[in-house]
Order: structure tokens, then sequence, then C-alpha cells
């Protein structure tokens, strides 16, 4: 992540929570649920959560009935980790979340660590994707699974022509409201407005090595699940 995005972060990330709930009413929180489904997760996995900014999803992943798991929430941006650590701190007792600073690009973690590898919203913030994803492969274990939380384009025409009405001029102006960052939420619209496909993301996910690769539409295509694993051998 480079530095502009990291201060852009930076800026919005004591209200990141309340503006995604503002901005998507709520409906992330079920793509979420969604994204932990599909990890299959099973006990004693060991999961790594990446570019996990304010815990979100290492909540949803912790708040699963598997018994024995562990998270390890990683990001670059130190202030989304603090508020992070602030919803720990308010949980009773050990609940098993792990959050430490780092470099998506240079995983501080042995190679074959984890079961699960997840990453909510943040593939599209990295430059160097296919780095990013040797490294996920690397520290996966064989038959391991990543999955990919990440927005998209609308699939059917009509419809993406009203959400780009609400994502290219409502979404910025309403972020701007509640965080008072202008710069934040026009990089959100443009940063989605020129990733890649889905086909072209499971095509980099397969070019990197992970095999059974797939996604998943939700709510019409404006965000996506992708999937796969490492191969057993």
């Amino acid at each position: 992540m480079n530095e502009n995005v990291n201060n852009l972060f930076t800026s919005i990330a004591k209200r990141y929570d309340l503006i995604n709930t503002i901005l998507t009413l709520n409906i992330d929180s079920i793509w979420r649920k969604k994204t932990v489904a599909l990890c299959q997760l099973k006990k004693n996995d060991k999961i790594l959560d990446l570019c996990c900014g304010t815990g979100q999803m290492c909540m949803k992943l912790i708040n699963t009935h598997v018994r024995d798991i562990s998270v390890t929430g990683l990001d670059f941006n130190d202030e989304m980790l603090k508020v992070a650590r602030k919803k720990l701190d308010q949980l009773s007792g050990s609940c098993g979340i792990d959050l430490i600073q780092g470099d998506i690009l240079a995983l501080p973690f042995p190679d074959k660590e984890f079961d699960v590898v997840t990453i909510a919203f943040g593939i599209r913030n990295i430059a160097e994707k296919e780095t990013a994803f040797a490294e996920i492969l690397r520290v996966l274990k064989p038959g391991g699974r990543v999955i990919c939380l990440e927005l998209s384009k609308p699939d059917m025409f009509l419809f993406r022509s009203v959400y780009s009405l609400y994502f290219d001029h409502v979404l910025p102006f309403v972020g701007y409201l509640v965080s008072r960052d202008k710069a934040a939420y026009y990089y959100l619209r443009n940063s989605v407005n020129h990733f890649m496909s889905k086909p072209q993301l499971k095509l980099l996910m397969s070019d990197s090595g992970l095999v059974n690769t797939d996604y998943m539409s939700l709510s019409g295509g404006i965000a996506s699940i992708h999937y796969g694993n490492k191969p057993c051998f």
C-alpha cells in the first residue's frame, strides 16, 4: 500500500465502520458472513486475515461455532489497528484474535503457517497484486484456502447504470459528510471503477498458483467473493 493510500485510511479510521454501515445499509455485514461460510473452517484451524483494518472480518471469523480456531489480523495502517484493538479490549477473556502491523508484500510468518487466508476489501488497494498472492501462497499450508471479498461492478447493465449514479456521485458526497475527508471516498470510487473485472481477478488467482478458483457475485454483483485452494502437493 502506498503512503497516500495509507494516509487516507489514517484520516477515516475512527469513522470507518460507521461509514461502511451507512453507505452499504449494513449489507457489508451480510457479505462478511457469506465470506466466513465459504472459508469452510474446521476445528483447530489457523486463520490469517489480511488488510484486517478495524477488525470486522476478524470478529466474524472468531464468532463462528467452530472450536479452537485462532485468528491473526494483519494491517499496514496503525490507526485502523488501534480501532480494532479497542474493540478487542471490550471483549472479556481471551478471544483468540492476535493483531499485528505488517506488510502484505512481505508477510512476517513462516512458510505453511495457516489453514485459511482471508482478505476483505483489501486486494484492490495493493499495487503489486502478484507479489501479494505469492506471499499468501507461501504462508498457506498445502490444501489451504484463500477467500477474497471485494467490491466489483454489477452484472446486469441496467442495474450497473443505476448503481453507477449512486457510486459515482452519492457515495463520495455521503462519505465526505460523515468523514470530512473528500479525497478518501473519491479514492474509493476511482479504485473500484479502475479495478479488474471478476473474471480477471479469478484468472490472477489461478495464475498465482491457486486451484479450484471461482467467485460468487453478491447483491447483483456490487461485491464478490473469490476463492481457491493451494495445491496439496
